[in-house]
């Protein structure tokens, strides 16, 4: 539990990163600009969600929280689900700039939804 702190402050500082990652791409895609997919950009995200992903096990290992038994914990895990489909879809080159826009205003809604949960973490029930 002593690491608790430090981890959680990385893991906040990766999920940040994430998020400026996926809406510079984003933008970068709005503004015709495509060379960000030949490019460091489009491997960098993979390598941050991975370490935020492995800070995520390391805090349910070292936190007093349980996804089952903490509801906003659950859904959280749910929402991070929701935020990389919709992101996967968002990204796509194959589908047409309306479609790419609703799965990205639907991703940025989950990915605000994880934040907020992770900020607040509400009773749910």
């Amino acid at each position: 539990m002593e690491f608790y702190p430090d981890v959680k402050l990385l893991h906040m500082f990766c999920a940040y990163l994430s998020a400026a990652l996926f809406m510079v791409r984003l933008l970068l895609d709005l503004t015709g600009i495509f060379d960000w997919r030949k490019s460091t950009l489009r491997y960098l995200p993979h390598l941050n969600d991975s370490i935020l992903l492995t800070l995520a096990l390391v805090l349910l290992a070292i936190g007093p929280w349980k996804p089952f038994l903490h509801q906003w914990l659950g859904i959280k895990i749910l929402a991070i689900v929701c935020y990389v489909v919709f992101g996967f879809f968002a990204m796509k080159e194959k589908f047409r700039w309306p479609i790419r826009l609703i799965f990205s205003v639907l991703s940025i809604a989950s990915l605000f939804l994880v934040f907020y949960l992770a900020k607040f973490k509400p009773v749910l029930f």
